[in-house]
């Protein structure tokens, strides 16, 4: 059946792709549904097809996962993944990556992607850069500011991209490719409701890397409530680009 463009539909319609039954919208989710604009999730890892271009939708979100960007013979969705990436940038339709997300838009802009030296898991200061400052979407971020982590991977940055923020283990820890591509290694979706299944969910990788399950969990309800007005507007404000 014929997509009906997206004027003529009169509604806005972004497509999220899921990595795994933990990795869901959050925040993102919650900014769309509050301007209107429909948000259609795919799950590839549970056998769903990804579209082979965006007709019909005004905007691309990757979210995170347990998967790396580079296991493309375990997880071939993948490449499928960076190849949309690739045909929404040529159509210049925006672009949001969360964690493996913007690890995925990483490597469809030709940057390598690779493990880190140390994971990073937990909430970590990051410091917005100085193209931030001038940047129409990040200039009013606080700096710095604390989000979610939960990585082993990392990337470099791809050429033609500007690095927006670091932290003190990931030197890219966000990027903006062009006018409406944004990537960012942290969760800015993050909840407090999500952190704590997801918390559950990877109980024995943290305890493994020392990390202190209840105390984590605290500092998740203190932090993340500061962090919801900022990522908030931001969704808001990126679905409007297209």
């Amino acid at each position: 059946m014929r997509q009906i463009p997206t004027q003529i539909r009169g509604v806005k319609k972004v497509l999220f792709i899921q990595h795994g039954d933990v990795d869901k919208p959050g925040l993102l989710a919650d900014a769309l549904s509050a301007e209107g604009v429909e948000l259609e999730i795919r799950h590839p890892y549970l056998g769903e097809e990804i579209p082979v271009d965006l007709e019909g939708f005004d905007a691309l979100a990757l979210g995170g996962g347990g998967q790396s960007a580079y296991q493309v013979a375990e997880f071939p969705y993948l490449e499928e993944e960076c190849a949309l990436v690739r045909k929404a940038i040529l159509a210049d339709k925006p672009v949001l990556g969360l964690c493996l997300g913007a690890q995925l838009i990483a490597k469809a802009l030709g940057a390598d992607v690779y493990r880190a030296e140390q994971k990073e898991l937990g909430f970590f200061p990051v410091t917005m850069s100085v193209s931030a400052v001038s940047d129409p979407l990040l200039s009013a971020w606080p700096s710095p500011f604390y989000p979610t982590h939960w990585h082993g991977d990392v990337f470099d940055l791809p050429a033609g991209a500007e690095c927006m923020a670091s932290s003190a283990l990931t030197t890219n820890q966000a990027f903006r490719y062009g006018r409406a591509t944004y990537a960012f290694q942290f969760h800015l979706e993050m909840t407090p409701a999500l952190f704590q299944v997801l918390v559950d969910d990877g109980a024995d990788d943290l305890i493994a890397n020392g990390v202190d399950l209840e105390a984590l969990k605290k500092e998740a309800f203190r932090v993340l409530p500061s962090l919801r007005d900022t990522a908030l507007e931001f969704f808001k404000t990126w679905e409007k680009l297209s």
